[in-house]
């Protein structure tokens, strides 16, 4: 070419109902590094195309000319892997499902849904800018059949999707970004709002609440520190309510960036503490956009984002927190989740297993739809195949940020279509096939046990016999409340801790757990002063017998530890059975108990 622009066409029948590939061999050979070359495609005439280029200076692009006028898809972007001026690149534009995706030497380049963007005709080809040479090798278009929808059973074509009103949407962009564990608090972002703290268009963390009659309340900007002049989102609410991860790290001078990893908000009598940074080891981050969701026992963050190992656009990942409150370097989940589309907006449900996310990749409804997947095992990369949530949960538009309570029975989601704005945000019931396993709900208060004052501490709560913890949650220093959610299958030991204290303990059984369950049990803290009972709720013994189970030994050996730490503390050990049975015997079992802790205690090295 010796200027402007130069295409060769061919035709090819490429339609939004089947997959296809457009692939060739292309290298420069003359000509300026900067200079465009590359493939086209759904194209009428020089005025009405998609193109996909490179340059050999290692960048590519993604635009499409309407009746002459330039449109860019994706900017300029560098791409590992392009090869210079001599040596062969392989272009190749793929389409799978609603996703269509532009590879160079199979690394991703470029992507777009394919159902948000007219087919202007059948033509496709090569083409190139500016003057240059460029050989062409090996062109070849080829089709096959989409898959089936893989619909999660009990989807309802006929249930409808409810707008939650305009105390909570408005004709902006509404986000949800995470939905309490009890379903009564909903954080989302907010962009193109007026009361935004930074510019209308720099998205801002509001929150809602629903009464017991279910309405929401009016949106709360949650304000600075939280809210800064850039883009600011959640990421996950503590079951609890009292602890915000939020998306980026912040600095103390009242700025704030959405990249290196999640900060963590800590509940004050006022508001919300400056977030604390938990940054991510070797973050990068190749899209320009970012969501995450940490699992409810706050160790595990699952993000969308584009890196050198993604499978097309936005791949999700999985960090694991550390000691340090650090997360590890983001691992892919693989290909049973990822696809070459656009994965986003994972959600992990209060079971630990059950993940919502959505994809233009998968088959489905047009858009992004939103898809459930169930955790095979603890090394996080291996997935159920997931299940499309179906009609009219997904639509012909943009459907995504799926977010389900403990009890499994409804979703809240953000969507385009039939909105009051831009993106409106819905709840809707949901599938039986799509519920989350079954957990134990606990909420309550911590209180002083002489005064019954409420304290705020840390709550934590911990598997039996093993005494491995598997989760913290914090209790509102205003009104002591907390509340956890647990998994079934365990028994666990659940118990406070607060300076000054010794944790009283209780024991919640999800061993035999069929359906969502919930309690209400106040955790007691017993003041560590002179002549106070303390009674230890978790040592258990078999009827009629002084062995100690093994579910005891993580309790005594907290007061094992206890007593290591305050040596100059005495302390006197009494025991009790229940009224069944001769006084005497009942003497001599409860006294024969006393001697099994202590001996246990003593073992310990008190």
């Amino acid at each position: 070419s010796d200027g402007g622009f130069q295409y060769s066409f061919n035709t090819a029948e490429l339609t939004n109902a089947t997959n296809w590939s457009i692939k060739s061999r292309m290298r420069q050979t003359d000509g300026a590094d900067d200079n465009q070359y590359g493939l086209v495609f759904n194209t009428l005439d020089s005025d009405n195309l998609y193109e996909f280029t490179i340059t050999s200076e290692g960048k590519a692009h993604l635009q499409r000319y309407k009746e002459g006028e330039k449109v860019e898809i994706v900017a300029w972007t560098e791409v590992p892997g392009i090869k210079g001026q001599g040596d062969w690149n392989e272009l190749e534009i793929r389409k799978v499902n609603d996703a269509i995706a532009c590879f160079v030497n199979g690394t991703f380049a470029a992507g777009m849904t394919a159902s948000y963007f007219r087919i202007f005709g059948a033509k496709v080809g090569v083409m190139l800018r500016w003057e240059q040479v460029v050989e062409v090798d090996d062109f070849k278009v080829t089709t096959w059949a989409m898959d089936d929808i893989n619909v999660a059973a009990g989807a309802d074509p006929g249930s409808k999707p409810v707008n939650l009103g305009p105390n909570v949407n408005g004709t902006g962009i509404d986000f949800v970004d995470c939905l309490s564990a009890d379903g009564s608090v909903l954080v989302y972002s907010r962009t193109n709002y007026a009361d935004n703290t930074g510019s209308p268009d720099a998205s801002d963390i509001w929150m809602s609440t629903r009464d017991a009659k279910g309405v929401w309340s009016k949106a709360v900007n949650l304000g600075s520190p939280l809210n800064t002049a850039t883009h600011n989102f959640a990421v996950s609410l503590t079951q609890d309510l009292n602890t915000l991860f939020v998306q980026g790290l912040y600095d103390a001078d009242g700025t704030s960036s959405t990249s290196g990893g999640v900060s963590r908000a800590r509940r004050t009598a006022t508001g919300w503490s400056l977030p604390e940074s938990m940054p991510i080891k070797n973050y990068y981050n190749r899209a320009n956009t970012i969501n995450s969701h940490i699992s409810p026992d706050g160790t595990v963050l699952v993000m969308s984002a584009q890196r050198d190992d993604s499978r097309g656009g936005n791949d999700l990942y999985v960090s694991f927190l550390n000691d340090k409150g650090e997360f590890s370097e983001p691992e892919n989940i693989g290909d049973v989740v990822n696809s070459i589309g656009f994965e986003t907006g994972p959600y992990i449900a209060a079971d630990g297993k059950t993940m919502y996310f959505a994809s233009d990749g998968h088959p489905g409804y047009e858009g992004r739809d939103i898809f459930v997947t169930t955790r095979l095992d603890d090394t996080w990369k291996k997935w159920s195949k997931p299940m499309n949530l179906g009609k009219p949960i997904n639509s012909d538009e943009h459907d995504n940020f799926f977010q389900v309570p403990a009890r499994g029975d409804s979703g809240y989601y953000s969507s385009t279509k039939n909105s009051m704005g831009d993106y409106d945000i819905y709840s809707i019931a949901l599938p039986k096939a799509a519920k989350p396993e079954a957990v134990f709900m606990v909420r309550g208060r911590v209180l002083d046990a002489e005064t019954k004052q409420p304290i705020g501490g840390t709550v934590l709560y911990e598997g039996l016999p093993e005494g491995v913890q598997v989760g913290t949650a914090r209790s509102n220093p205003s009104d002591g409340r907390y509340q956890v959610s647990l998994t079934k299958g365990r028994l666990y030991g659940v118990r406070a801790e607060a300076e000054g204290y010794y944790p009283l303990s209780e024991t919640f059984d999800a061993r035999g757990l069929a359906d969502y369950t919930e309690a209400d049990k106040d955790l007691f803290l017993s003041p560590i002063k002179k002549n106070v009972a303390i009674r230890l709720n978790n040592v258990f013994f078999d009827f009629g017998k002084y062995d100690l189970r093994p579910e005891s030994y993580p309790e005594l050996d907290r007061l094992a530890e206890f007593l290591k730490s305050n040596t100059s503390l005495r302390i006197e050990l009494g025991g009790h059975t229940d009224n069944v049975g001769k006084d005497a015997d009942n003497l001599t079992l409860s006294q024969n108990r006393v001697n099994s802790v202590m001996s246990y205690v003593a073992s310990r090295g008190v």
